[in-house]
């Protein structure tokens, strides 16, 4: 592998794009986006600060395509467990829980950086939340039964219900997940209890949905 004098990786080797990318996964995850400068991000590649420039814009951009990556991995994990061909139930819920829960443990730098920045998202970032939230909100509801109402009143307060059932769902449980990643405030727990009430919290949204299913208008 080709080195400059000072044994930094040269700029132009179209490898290095997904180095450095996962260079800045790293540092964002450990440090935030304000603390964290390009030279930290070309340390952390082992390369000169105008390889980065030679690929990127600045770290806004590199943020971005990070949060991106983080997102795409987490969208395959999920199709993966549960194809959006597949009807929804109960045991494709636990599967995406478990495989999002390995995904998190097999990759503790996107965790981290998921943790660290989903919750403080702007700009960019933020539109790549909205999205990746939107798709999964929408992947929910196959877990909620469809239900009859016999009144247009009891139709939207049907929906009101769904979508708090939804969005509860997908909150939690994907924050809960990330919450244990390394340095997270629930890494001190035993993996196994946290796992186990994720997937029961998930499970008991759901039955609470199909409760109000039978209740009533």
């Amino acid at each position: 592998m080709a080195t400059t004098q000072n044994g930094k990786q040269p700029a132009h080797r179209p490898s290095r794009r997904q180095h450095i990318i996962g260079a800045a996964v790293r540092v964002f995850g450990r440090k935030g986006f304000a603390e964290t400068s390009v030279q930290d991000i070309a340390d952390e590649a082992q390369v000169v600060p105008t390889a980065v420039y030679y690929h990127f814009d600045g770290k806004e951009e590199l943020l971005e395509l990070a949060m991106r990556r983080v997102f795409d991995q987490l969208n395959d994990v999920v199709e993966e467990a549960r194809p959006a061909s597949e009807p929804g139930d109960a045991q494709g819920l636990l599967r995406v829980i478990d495989a999002v829960w390995d995904w998190v443990g097999a990759n503790p730098d996107e965790a981290r950086l998921f943790q660290v920045q989903v919750a403080a998202a702007n700009g960019s970032v933020k539109l790549l939340r909205d999205e990746f939230e939107q798709r999964h909100i929408q992947r929910a509801y196959d877990y909620l039964p469809e239900g009859t109402t016999r009144s247009p009143r009891a139709a939207k307060a049907r929906h009101a219900a769904q979508a708090l059932a939804v969005r509860t769902l997908i909150s939690t449980t994907m924050l809960v997940t990330a919450l244990r990643a390394e340095g997270g405030p629930l890494a001190g727990l035993p993996p196994s209890d946290v796992q186990a009430a994720v997937r029961s919290l998930a499970l008991r949204i759901v039955a609470a949905d199909q409760g109000a299913a039978v209740s009533p208008a």
